[in-house]
């Protein structure tokens, strides 16, 4: 039997769960339900449960400060949240199981299932910092986190000169003339690493502007990296690309 708690500021939103976790769950015993997240803390750290369904928006201590102040804990999370589709993004990405209010059964039962495949919930925080740096971006950001085989890599910005689509691949150029090769699509990766100082000039290229060494305009507009390379900055690209750089 998995031990389950319900964390949610919305006492509607804790009955229906609760009432579908009985109803389509026969696995899962709710130990305590919380009306926010103060209360949450306070039963994970005294009940210990294998699952915890945690909202994320909720007042005094969020989501995100929940799994933080129990982060030496070991249990599995499913976020409840009614958030937009770019949030959803970030919850794909960052590969952080979540289930959108209304909550479908069927999804219900499937998470709850990956739950009880999942042996450890190994590198749960770093799957979180990245979870919050998609929900939060900053501009003036300083470190990007990545997927590296089955692990989060976080790099520097600055670390970052380029990155070039190959099929269902992407490669990362390092200003330390390293290549990393992810196993994600160049789409995939823009997504979390979009916003300033990112910027997809081309269909296969993401580039860092703080790496532009050249930005030559005209029908046939390019761009030289501080590695040497030559990139076109496509038709479709070039206005907005060049309004970065007005003094051009």
């Amino acid at each position: 039997m998995i031990k389950a708690v319900i964390i949610d500021d919305e006492k509607n939103a804790i009955e229906v769960l609760e009432m579908q976790l009985h109803q389509f769950c026969k696995e899962v015993s709710v130990i305590a339900t919380c009306n926010g997240g103060k209360e949450g803390v306070k039963a994970i750290k005294e009940l210990q449960p294998d699952l915890v369904f945690l909202d994320i928006e909720m007042p005094h201590i969020n989501g995100f400060e929940v799994l933080d102040q129990t982060k030496n804990l070991n249990y599995k999370v499913i976020f409840t949240t009614a958030y937009d589709q770019f949030a959803i993004k970030a919850f794909k990405f960052s590969a952080i199981d979540y289930l959108l209010k209304p909550i479908d059964f069927v999804d219900l039962q499937n998470a709850v299932e990956k739950a009880q495949k999942e042996t450890q919930n190994h590198n749960l925080e770093d799957k979180i910092k990245l979870l919050v740096e998609q929900y939060y971006p900053q501009k003036n950001r300083q470190k990007v986190a990545l997927p590296v085989g089955n692990m989060l890599e976080f790099f520097d910005v600055d670390e970052i000169i380029r990155v070039e689509s190959d099929s269902n691949y992407s490669h990362i150029f390092l200003a330390n003339q390293k290549k990393i090769t992810l196993s994600k699509t160049l789409k995939d990766v823009e997504e979390n690493i979009k916003g300033e100082p990112f910027f997809r000039v081309h269909q296969s290229h993401l580039i860092n502007t703080n790496h532009v060494e050249k930005a030559v305009k005209g029908e046939n507009a390019y761009v030289v990296m501080k590695d040497g390379t030559t990139i076109t900055v496509s038709r479709n690209r070039k206005e907005e690309f060049f309004e970065l750089f007005r003094r051009i």
